[in-house]
C-alpha cells in the first residue's frame, strides 16, 4: 500500500520511485503534487462524510441548520469535496498503468495493499464495537452501550457477504466508504480487458465512458464515476498524458468562476437539474484540487508536513467511519447541543477536525507501538 518511497492504496495515493521495471520516471514535482493532495483529499472526504444539517433525536428534529450554515456545508461537503474521490481514482489509475507491472505481479501487490486491508477493516470495526457494548455492560455505563452492539452475531449469510462486499448503488457495505476500495480493486482486477478495450476501440471506449458517468447509466459492477475517472487515469498514463501539466496551463479566474457557477446552478435549482450538471461540477473541482496542489508545494516546509500526514491518510480514511465519528459526534451533541446555527457549524468543523487530530494520533500511536499491525492494517 504505501511504503518510504509512497504507493497507492484505497483512498490514499502515492509513488515509488525506485521500481526497476519502469519504463518511464515519474518527474519529482509530479510525484510531490500526488503525495502533497493526499491528506487535503482526505480532510475534505472527512467533511463530506460530516456533513449533518439538522440534529435529531429519534424522529424529533431539535435543530435545522440556518440557511447561511446549509450553503456553506453545501459549498465545503457537496461542493469542494466533491472532487476529492474523482482525484484519488486518477491518481491510483495513472500510477498503476504508469508502472505497468505484469499482471500476476499487479495481483500480487494489490492482494496485500487493497484486498486484505479491505476485508480486515470490517472486522475490526465489529470487534470495536461488540468491546464498547461489553464494556457498557460490564460497567453500567449507558453512553458505551448506547454505541457498541453485538449485531454481527445475528446477520444472515447474506448480510455478511453484504458486510464485506456490498452491491453497487446500495449502500450494503459495512463501512459505507469502502464502496472507493471496493471498486478499486474491481477496476484493478479488470484492468486488463479495459487497457485491452481502450487499445482497440479507443473513440467508443471513451464514448462510453462518458455516457456512464454524465448520463448517469449504471455498468452494475462498479460506480460510473469510479469506472470514468479510473479509466481517465488510464488514459493519461497509456498516452503519456502529463495531466498536472494540462491544469497548470488554466488560470485561477478560469477553474474558480467555472466550478463555483455550476455548484451554484445546481443546488440551487437542483430539482430540473439533469444529473450531468453534477458531475460537470465534480469533474471542475476535481480540476481545480489538481491545480492547488501547485501551491502545496510551493513552500519545503509546508510540503514536509503534508508529507509527512500522507503517511497516514489511508488510516484515518478506514478509521473515521465509523470508529471515530459516531463516538466524538455523540459526545459533542451532548455536551454542545446544536441549538443556534453557530453552534450547528461549530459541529461541522468541530468534529471533523477532532477526527482528523484523533486518527492521525491514533495512527502514529499504533505505528510506534505495534509497527506491524499498523503496516499490515494499511496494506504494507
Amino acid at each position: 500500500m504505501e511504503n518510504q518511497n509512497q504507493e497507492m492504496n484505497g483512498a490514499s495515493v502515492a509513488v515509488n520511485e525506485q521500481q526497476p521495471a519502469l519504463k518511464r520516471t515519474l518527474s519529482e514535482e509530479n510525484s510531490k503534487k500526488i503525495n502533497a493532495l493526499r491528506i487535503i483529499l482526505m480532510l475534505l472526504v472527512m467533511f463530506g462524510h460530516n456533513n449533518y444539517k439538522v440534529e435529531t433525536v429519534g424522529a424529533d428534529m431539535i435543530f435545522n441548520q440556518s440557511v447561511f450554515g446549509k450553503w456553506v456545508q453545501l459549498l465545503i461537503s457537496d461542493g469542494i469535496a466533491r472532487g476529492a474521490v474523482p482525484v484519488f481514482f486518477i491518481t491510483s489509475a495513472f500510477l498503476l498503468f504508469f508502472k505497468h507491472n505484469p499482471y500476476p505481479v499487479l495481483l500480487k501487490k494489490k492482494s496485500k495493499s487493497l484486498l486484505l486491508p479491505f476485508l480486515l477493516w470490517p472486522v475490526v470495526n465489529m470487534l470495536f464495537y461488540a468491546l464498547l457494548k461489553l464494556a457498557g455492560d460490564l460497567t453500567g455505563v449507558g453512553f458505551l452501550s448506547g454505541i457498541g452492539n453485538y449485531d454481527f452475531l445475528q446477520w444472515s449469510f447474506k448480510e455478511w457477504f453484504g458486510c464485506f462486499f456490498g452491491y453497487v448503488g446500495d449502500g450494503v457495505l459495512y463501512l459505507s466508504h469502502f464502496w472507493f476500495l471496493r471498486d478499486l480493486i474491481v477496476l484493478t482486477i479488470l484492468s486488463p480487458v479495459i487497457e485491452f478495450i481502450y487499445e482497440k476501440a479507443k473513440f467508443l471506449f471513451i464514448v462510453f465512458i462518458v455516457y456512464t458517468e454524465f448520463i448517469g447509466f449504471y455498468p452494475y459492477i462498479v460506480m460510473p464515476e469510479s469506472l470514468f475517472y479510473f479509466s481517465l487515469g488510464m488514459i493519461f498514463a497509456k498516452d503519456d498524458i502529463d495531466f498536472f501539466g494540462l491544469v497548470k496551463k488554466l488560470h485561477w479566474y478560469e477553474v474558480i468562476p467555472v466550478f463555483l457557477v455550476l455548484w451554484f446552478v445546481f443546488w440551487k435549482f437542483q430539482a430540473p437539474m439533469p444529473t450531468a450538471t453534477l458531475m460537470l461540477m465534480a469533474f471542475a473541482d476535481a480540476v481545480m484540487l489538481l491545480k492547488f496542489s501547485e501551491i502545496l508545494i510551493k513552500n519545503e516546509k509546508v510540503y514536509s508536513v503534508l508529507a509527512y500526514l500522507a503517511k497516514y491518510s489511508f488510516f484515518l480514511y478506514a478509521v473515521h467511519i465509523k470508529i471515530l465519528r459516531s463516538i466524538i459526534r455523540t459526545v459533542w451533541v451532548r455536551l454542545l447541543p446544536m441549538t443556534n446555527g453557530f453552534m450547528c457549524l461549530a459541529e461541522y468543523f468541530g468534529v471533523t477536525i477532532l477526527m482528523a487530530a484523533c486518527g492521525i494520533g491514533l495512527g502514529i500511536a499504533l505505528k510506534k507501538i505495534c509497527p506491524k499491525l499498523f503496516d499490515l492494517l494499511n496494506g504494507r
